[in-house]
C-alpha cells in the first residue's frame, strides 16, 4: 500500500539531515534516501525563535524556548557503534 508523504512535513530548507546515498546522479545532484528509521533530520531551527529544535518523537520536533512544534522525519540518534556500514551524508537541504 502506498502512503502519501508530504516533503514539507519531513524536511524544510536549512535542515541538517542524515541520509543514505543511493546514487551519485549527475554533475548537479545526488539521490538520497531517508527511508530507514535511523535516517532523517538531525538538526532543525525553529522558524519563530531561531533556536535549535529537539526531537520529541519520530515525526515531530519542538523548540525548547517557544515550545512550538513542527513536523519532521527525525533521525533516530546513533551511538558510536551503531553506524557500522552506514554510508551517510550530512548536508543542508536547499530548494532546487
Amino acid at each position: 500500500a502506498s502512503e502519501d508523504v508530504s516533503m514539507y512535513d519531513c524536511f524544510r530548507p536549512g535542515d541538517i539531515i542524515l541520509a543514505r546515498v543511493l546514487s551519485l546522479g549527475d554533475a548537479r545532484r545526488y539521490f538520497l534516501s531517508t527511508a530507514e528509521v535511523e535516517l532523517g533530520v538531525m538538526k532543525a531551527v525553529c522558524r519563530s525563535s531561531g533556536m535549535v529544535m529537539e526531537p520529541i518523537s519520530f515525526k515531530e520536533m519542538q523548540c525548547p524556548e517557544s515550545k512550538v512544534k513542527e513536523f519532521r522525519k527525525c533521525a533516530r540518534p546513533l551511538s558510536d557503534g551503531d553506524a557500522g556500514g552506514l554510508l551517510s551524508l550530512i548536508m543542508p537541504l536547499k530548494h532546487v
